[in-house]
């Protein structure tokens, strides 16, 4: 198949719609062409009765909504079960039990949970597959005391078992005490988590990450330090910009989004080739030019999102499966850095492979 972009069905303004899903005999993504969704949504679902062959491009990169799975949502208008969305799959040695039900997929919309209907429910034959309606809260581990030895790297965002990345932390540079920088926020299995703004201003809130992957932190200063965003969706609204910044410029990365969610259902033979790629990685945060000024903060990248795959045949992977959490805001020629922070990475996401029978 060539270049294909679905369109997301039930549009929720610019970041949020259904869950895509499509059936095919057999499929195969030659090389150079992508596979993905025209706007960040609730995921993409693919299911092949036959072969699978990807050569080129299956991805959901920069595509996890903002949706919040705990409040009712899709055109299913469901909240998502407290155990995030799950499918029940018969396999050798399986012990997990699970009932069918559409209500597996509650919030994704009424197409993905018509999809249960197909499956089996399994007593302690199966395996779920899972992703977690909610992931690891971040936490913010700063010290409390002033850093001018050098450029610091603010935490990364949380991963986990199921869980989609959280968003990285903004940097704070020199004011490392506790809530200067802005937090990222948890992935949900919607997508992963938004990036904290870069700065130093702990009076001002609006340098952390909207949950449920929403926009990302608002960089913010009270002195004269350069700061940038953390990305999401989309990412932090234009930062408050310090006087007497000595010529420091923002670099735009161009990303916005968090990483995305691709369940892959394959009845036969399921290769990944040499050029073959699924990707559901986050978004990188704008970074700084100091142009020789040291007082810089960046804000923290997007999570990454969620693979999970279930294939009756064999499964060849000589490509890659990318579920990595977007790069922190980077900082070129800060002077001697002492005073420069650069934002943390989005949270590594989750990938799940699954012989079935």
């Amino acid at each position: 198949m060539a270049n294909v972009t679905y369109t997301v069905p039930n549009k929720n303004g610019s970041y949020d719609g259904d869950m895509v899903v499509k059936q095919y005999t057999s499929m195969i993504i030659d090389a150079g062409d992508t596979v993905t969704v025209d706007q960040p949504c609730r995921g993409l679902m693919i299911l092949v009765t036959g072969d699978c062959t990807i050569n080129g491009t299956l991805s959901m990169r920069e595509r996890g909504a903002s949706a919040n799975p705990t409040a009712s949502g899709g055109s299913d208008s469901n909240a998502t079960q407290s155990n995030g969305l799950q499918l029940p799959f018969v396999t050798t040695g399986g012990s997990d039990s699970l009932t069918a039900a559409n209500t597996l997929l509650n919030g994704c919309g009424t197409t993905a949970r018509s999809v249960v209907a197909n499956f089996k429910t399994i007593s302690s034959d199966g395996t779920i597959l899972q992703i977690s309606r909610i992931g690891n809260n971040n936490t913010d581990t700063s010290d409390g005391n002033a850093v001018n030895t050098g450029m610091t790297t603010a935490d990364t965002g949380t991963s986990g078992t199921n869980h989609t990345g959280g968003g990285g932390q903004g940097s704070a540079g020199y004011e490392t005490a506790s809530g200067r920088a802005g937090m990222g926020t948890s992935g949900t299995c919607f997508g992963g988590g938004s990036g904290g703004g870069g700065g130093n201003d702990n009076s001002d809130s609006s340098k952390n990450a909207s949950n449920y992957g929403g926009q990302g932190g608002q960089g913010r200063t009270n002195h004269t330090a350069q700061v940038t965003s953390g990305a999401g969706n989309p990412e932090g609204a234009s930062p408050f910009i310090g006087q007497g910044t000595g010529g420091a410029t923002r670099i735009d990365s161009g990303e916005n989004g968090t990483g995305g969610v691709i369940w892959l259902i394959v009845g036969g033979n399921l290769t990944i080739g040499a050029s073959g790629k699924i990707d559901v990685s986050g978004s990188q945060a704008d970074g700084i030019d100091g142009n020789g000024y040291t007082w810089l903060s960046t804000g923290g990248g997007s999570g990454g999102g969620a693979v999970k795959i279930a294939h009756r045949g064999t499964f060849t992977n000589n490509g890659t499966i990318d579920v990595s959490g977007g790069l922190g805001g980077q900082i070129t020629d800060a002077g001697n850095g002492a005073y420069a922070g650069k934002g943390g990475a989005g949270g590594v996401g989750t990938s799940t492979i699954l012989q079935v029978l």
